[in-house]
């Protein structure tokens, strides 16, 4: 296998070329940690549990941590270089790695999910469900950043910082967390800025290892068209995101960043909630939540209805929150007249 290394100098002069060593290296490199195996799985399921439980406790430490220690970025890279390369076998198991490291995650955090069902979304959590088109440049330059260091062994040591740029395992964690928890447009838009930071990554990496020298086992032949399609599907996904996320983000630049004031009550106190509320006839609730990040600011509960909500319904769900939360917690009902369509128009 050889590199036309003179044509990739003066297509590339700036950057330096891998030479054939160099390749080899790294065509070992990724057979051993772009595939999935015990360890992969392992420490997979253990970077989603410290990201699971750090996102719970609105711990940032803790999930800088989760970062650090997941494997995903590996494989990530590792379909990169195969794309360009035109490696084939070693583009199908670094995939299943992440298939496999994706899945086994989202079960660890949807178990952890079903397991807490008294803790409430954090900020942390609910971060993850702003994504914009700047998730999206992130992700690319991740990519970029990792596949770089990876080609430059003095530099090999940073691909930690990129894990943390990259930042793959926390919205893995909060699309299981949100499920279980049943805030399902949370769980979308996480899933979303997951989708995003996967494709983003492979083809930024792919990018940079073609600019390395990287190319297919024989100089200067196209590459294979399974490569090129992939290649191609890989542009077009990231091309499909640029619109939904610049509009998002233009319109977040010119409301300004938007800091939710309203958070999802606990998959218990809503649970509760909405047993008692399905005994009743034409009311609905319309939210659960805390009003303000402090707990101290209680929960609130918004009724509508059509006719008028007695009292004694309002005093029964503060005895019943308390007896989820603890009495200490102060809990307001509010109790509106109409159907909950008449609010959601009158908001927007």
């Amino acid at each position: 296998m050889s590199i036309n290394n003179s044509t990739d100098r003066e297509r590339f002069p700036l950057f330096p070329t891998l030479d054939r060593g160099g390749r080899i290296e790294l065509v070992q490199h990724f057979e051993k940690s772009a595939c999935w195996n015990i360890d992969f799985i392992i420490m997979m399921g253990l970077a989603t549990a410290l990201a699971a439980l750090g996102l719970m406790q609105d711990s940032i430490p803790v999930v800088i941590g989760a970062m650090l220690v997941a494997p995903l970025m590996s494989p990530l890279i590792g379909a990169g270089f195969a794309l360009v390369q035109g490696n084939i076998s070693l583009f199908r198991d670094s995939m299943k790695a992440m298939s496999f490291g994706v899945s086994g995650g989202l079960l660890i955090s949807l178990i952890l999910g079903f397991l807490t069902p008294e803790y409430e979304p954090t900020l942390e959590i609910m971060a993850r469900g702003n994504v914009n088109l700047l998730d999206l440049g992130v992700a690319v330059l991740s990519g970029m950043a990792a596949a770089y260091s990876m080609g430059r062994p003095d530099l090999f040591a940073t691909v930690a910082g990129v894990a943390i740029a990259a930042a793959l395992v926390p919205p893995l964690a909060v699309v299981g967390i949100a499920i279980a928890a049943g805030v399902y447009w949370l769980a979308g838009a996480a899933t979303v800025l997951l989708i995003t930071n996967l494709i983003a990554i492979i083809l930024g990496a792919a990018l940079v290892f073609r600019f390395l020298g990287v190319q297919g086992s024989l100089a200067g032949a196209q590459l294979p068209i399974w490569a090129r399609r992939m290649f191609l599907s890989l542009v077009l996904a990231v091309g499909l995101l640029i619109f939904p996320l610049g509009d998002r983000a233009l319109k977040q630049a010119r409301e300004g960043q938007t800091r939710p004031l309203t958070y999802p009550a606990s998959l218990k106190v809503r649970s509760a909630v909405q047993e008692r509320i399905g005994t009743e006839k034409d009311v609905e609730v319309m939210m659960v939540a805390r009003i303000g990040v402090e707990p101290n600011m209680g929960i609130h509960v918004f009724l509508v209805s059509p006719s008028n909500i007695p009292e004694k319904l309002s005093s029964e769900l503060v005895d019943i929150i308390g007896n989820v939360v603890g009495e200490d917690t102060p809990v307001r009902v509010i109790r509106l007249k109409g159907k909950i369509k008449d609010y959601l128009v009158a908001t927007k």
